[in-house]
């Protein structure tokens, strides 16, 4: 049976996925398209014939991260109806420590690499990204507050920095193979540390 004929989109994800594994094993500036061909099998022009420049592809690579980790947080049932009488930042603290632990670690890698790419537009994308993911903590953190977890002496805006700064951390360490020097047991007792300082149980 004749293999089924990639529709334009499939190949341009494929590109995508392939410049994330790319990436992740190296960065943005050493990051070629032959090297991404290579990893998606198919001929370099290929690329071009769905993105403008390299450049373009790594952006679009960038947007689709932070658009599917986004995705992941929200589909958690925490943010059911049903499921107000929880914490959505402790219930997304344990899915956090999930993904961490998972082959997905190679996505927040890719964020973090991308602030410190020698390619400025790279650079503001990346940061850009990262505030997205400051906004939706302090939106989160807000909620919590609503449902009576989030401590109202504190700024939620301020705290949902301070829960970016982490996950850079950790991030940091993963790229620089180093994540077993902080430790999976750490960073749970990181998170212990957190929920005690600035969570408490609905009342």
């Amino acid at each position: 049976m004749a293999k089924k004929r990639m529709t334009a989109e499939d190949r341009r994800q494929s590109l995508i996925e392939a410049t994330i594994k790319v990436v992740s094993r190296l960065n943005y500036d050493r990051a070629t398209t032959a090297l991404i061909a290579k990893e998606a099998d198919v001929n370099e022009a290929l690329i071009y014939s769905h993105f403008k420049s390299k450049k373009d592809l790594q952006i679009a690579t960038l947007d689709y991260l932070t658009d599917y980790r986004l995705r992941i947080y929200k589909s958690n049932p925490v943010f059911q109806p049903e499921n107000r009488h929880l914490s959505i930042i402790k219930e997304l603290n344990a899915q956090y420590l999930k993904m961490i632990q998972s082959p997905e670690i190679n996505m927040f890698e890719c964020i973090l690499k991308a602030m410190f790419a020698i390619d400025p537009e790279i650079r503001s994308k990346g940061i850009k990204c990262s505030k997205k993911f400051q906004a939706f903590n302090k939106e989160n953190l807000i909620e919590d507050r609503n449902r009576g977890f989030f401590d109202q002496r504190f700024d939620p805006d301020i705290i949902a920095w301070e829960m970016l700064s982490k996950i850079m951390l950790v991030s940091t360490l993963a790229v620089n193979e180093k994540f077993d020097e902080f430790g999976i047991d750490q960073i749970k007792t990181s998170i212990q540390y957190f929920e005690a300082i600035y969570l408490s149980e609905n009342k």
